[in-house]
């Protein structure tokens, strides 16, 4: 008897573990791939060509400064500005290219960093989608540059062009991160997987115009969820893991956990708070989400908001991408969602 009551204890924690790990391939996948699964072959824009000012401006012929200037100028005015006349400004970008940490970040920029075609290929493959779902969208210019380990910003977006601070993609192992005294919890994101990704929530943020506005936690969690199933939408091949900057753990603890999470929120009324602390555990990045311990992964207002949208999509096929991101009734779209994890 004893035999039997252990093999069939064992057979149900396998039976467990399996679950869990369907579990974790299902949502590894886009949870509304039918609706996401578009073609965009005959979708025709101009692929895209990444200038790299970073590579051309550490380049320069020091001794030759204002005239190397000159010569960048009109590829990357951006940049440079008309000023370069102006003897502070001049001295600024000598000391920038001087600078022997950022020379050695140019420098490994390069080597990390030899060829940018996938990259340009990813962002093509974007932009048609994006093309797809919003026909009046035009592709930025696309520019990787230095910033000085600007990792607030490493992409900026403003309609017509796109930032990408190469600098901020060197790998988690990168020293000069940890130097700097950035948290282990940010540093893990600083990785080249991480790039398209990033350029395409600034998009989503810019379309998303109301995104960080909101009368209570409900209004906040569904438009950061728009915001990862924009990226759903324009980046399908991308695992939801990137998507939302989790860990394979953090996954499965958010996917395991999703019931107790939504009974959290609700016994607690959450959903409707307006207390910024509240906002803060459960939305600002972090190790952990503070309500749930050190095991919990960060953002799980984030979570939900994206699991409510997702599935709002999914059980309404005939609302548009633009049209949900016009919609700033929350507690219409979770109760058309339907949504309510089961225990």
């Amino acid at each position: 008897m004893e035999n039997t009551l252990t093999i069939r204890n064992i057979n149900i924690s396998l039976k467990s573990i399996y679950i869990s790990l369907i579990a974790l391939f299902l949502f590894s996948c886009n949870s509304d791939s039918g609706k996401l699964d578009i073609n965009v072959d005959d979708i025709l824009i101009e692929p895209v060509h990444i200038k790299r000012y970073g590579q051309a401006l550490f380049n320069v012929d020091r001794s030759n400064l204002k005239p190397e200037l000159r010569r960048l100028q009109e590829d990357y005015a951006v940049f440079i500005g008309d000023d370069i006349d102006d003897p502070i400004n001049l001295m600024k970008v000598e000391n920038f290219i001087n600078d022997p940490l950022l020379i050695e970040a140019a420098e490994d920029c390069n080597n990390i960093f030899p060829d940018l075609g996938l990259l340009e290929n990813e962002l093509t493959d974007a932009f048609k989608h994006l093309k797809y779902y919003f026909p009046d969208f035009e592709a930025p210019d696309v520019y990787t540059y230095i910033s000085g380990f600007d990792y607030e910003y490493p992409v900026i977006y403003d309609g017509r062009m796109l930032l990408i601070a190469l600098d901020m993609y060197l790998g988690q192992n990168y020293e000069p991160y940890k130097k700097l005294g950035v948290p282990d919890y940010r540093i893990r994101k600083f990785s080249r997987e991480y790039i398209t990704r990033d350029c395409i929530e600034q998009i989503a943020q810019a379309i998303n115009s109301n995104g960080s506005k909101g009368k209570n936690m409900l209004d906040l969690m569904l438009n950061k969820g728009k915001v990862l199933y924009f990226l759903d939408a324009i980046i399908p091949g991308t695992n939801d893991s990137i998507k939302i900057k989790y860990s394979g753990q953090q996954i499965k603890w958010a996917i395991n956990n999703e019931p107790k999470l939504w009974a959290f929120l609700i016994e607690n009324e959450l959903l409707y708070s307006s207390d910024k602390n509240v906002e803060k555990k459960l939305l600002l990045d972090a190790p952990f989400t503070s309500y749930f311990g050190n095991g919990s992964p960060p953002r799980l207002g984030e979570w939900v908001g994206w699991k409510i949208v997702s599935r709002f999509m999914e059980t309404n096929p005939d609302v548009e991408l633009e049209a949900l991101f016009k919609d700033e009734d929350s507690q219409g779209i979770l109760h058309k969602s339907g949504y309510k994890p089961e225990q």
